[in-house]
């Protein structure tokens, strides 16, 4: 027996809850889960890549993650939605790229996650980049030159990411 597992009083920055799923475990769900996005990906079927029952898996994942195996995937199903809506790509094409049904089932869900329909929350997020300064052309002889990237953080707000070349 491991005496830091016993001893409570030693300093350990990577402890996970108890009951919930160890790192390798964490890792393969997410991943299972993001890559199947498009399909219908059943929880037993990840809990089988992760060595436990369906109720253990669940219960585990929650605890790790503070969502139920649902309701994180359909996060993650928002986020990409959201990520595609800033380009000029149609809503119609972001349902089924996100793997939703049909679109409303996608504006339903969507309006519950962020608060807004799909169209609203794209027509606010061009609003808030329109009043962006426009980048400056590149002068590639510049040994240190910088591009400016209009990017949307997970609350939906507009920011400014400057990548070094």
């Amino acid at each position: 027996m491991n005496p830091q597992s016993v001893n409570s009083n030693h300093p350990c920055t990577l402890v996970r809850p108890l009951g919930a799923l160890s790192g390798w475990q964490e890792r393969r769900a997410k991943e299972l889960m993001l890559r199947e996005m498009g399909s219908c990906i059943r929880i037993n079927e990840i809990a089988e890549h992760c060595n436990l029952s369906r109720s253990h898996f669940s219960r585990a994942f929650k605890k790790i993650t503070g969502h139920s195996p649902q309701g994180w995937l359909m996060r993650m199903k928002i986020e990409k939605a959201k990520s595609l809506l800033v380009t000029s790509m149609p809503i119609t094409d972001v349902v089924y790229e996100c793997g939703f049904a049909d679109h409303s089932h996608f504006t339903r869900t969507f309006s519950r996650l962020e608060g807004m329909t799909p169209k609203a929350w794209r027509r606010a997020f061009d609003h808030a980049t329109s009043h962006l300064p426009q980048p400056s052309v590149i002068d590639r002889d510049i040994p240190d030159w910088r591009i400016r990237d209009g990017l949307v953080d997970g609350m939906g707000q507009s920011r400014v990411q400057e990548l070094h070349v």
